[in-house]
C-alpha cells in the first residue's frame, strides 16, 4: 500500500495538471544586439516573428557581449526564456527580472551569433 501511495505522489508530481500551455506568440521579446555588427537585431527578430514570437522591440546593446544570453523577465521558473532558448537552441538562460520592461524575455545577441543560430534560424556566411 505504501509503495502505491509513493507511485501516486510521484505521478502528480510530474504532471503538469496545473502548468498553462504557452504558445510563442503568447511571448514578448526583446532582442539586443551586442555583437557590432549592422542590421542583426532586426534580422533576427523578423525570423523569431516568423516563427510565432511576438517581438516588440529590436535594438542594439549598449555594450558588446561574447556569448548570446536569454534573459527571464518574469517568472524565476524561467518558463518563457525556455521556450525560446528551445527554438533556438540555447540554453544559457538567466533570470533578471525587470518590472519596468513589458516583455517577458529579451534575447542579446552577442559576438557567438554565427554558431548559435547556424542550424536553427540562418546559414552565415
Amino acid at each position: 500500500m505504501l509503495k502505491f501511495l509513493f507511485l501516486i505522489l510521484i505521478l502528480i508530481e510530474t504532471c503538469d495538471f496545473n502548468k498553462e500551455k504557452i504558445s510563442p506568440s503568447d511571448i514578448r521579446v526583446e532582442v539586443l544586439n551586442a555583437t557590432g555588427e549592422l542590421h542583426l537585431a532586426r534580422i533576427i527578430a523578423m525570423e523569431l516573428r516568423r516563427k510565432g514570437f511576438d517581438v516588440i522591440l529590436f535594438s542594439n546593446a549598449e555594450d558588446t557581449l561574447s556569448k548570446t544570453v536569454i534573459i527571464e523577465r518574469k517568472n524565476p521558473d524561467k518558463r518563457y526564456a525556455k521556450i525560446l532558448g528551445n527554438v533556438i537552441g540555447l540554453n544559457r538562460i538567466e533570470f533578471e527580472p525587470d518590472p519596468q520592461r513589458i516583455c517577458e524575455v529579451t534575447l542579446i545577441i552577442g559576438k557567438d551569433y554565427k554558431k548559435v543560430f547556424k542550424n536553427n534560424l540562418f546559414l552565415w556566411k
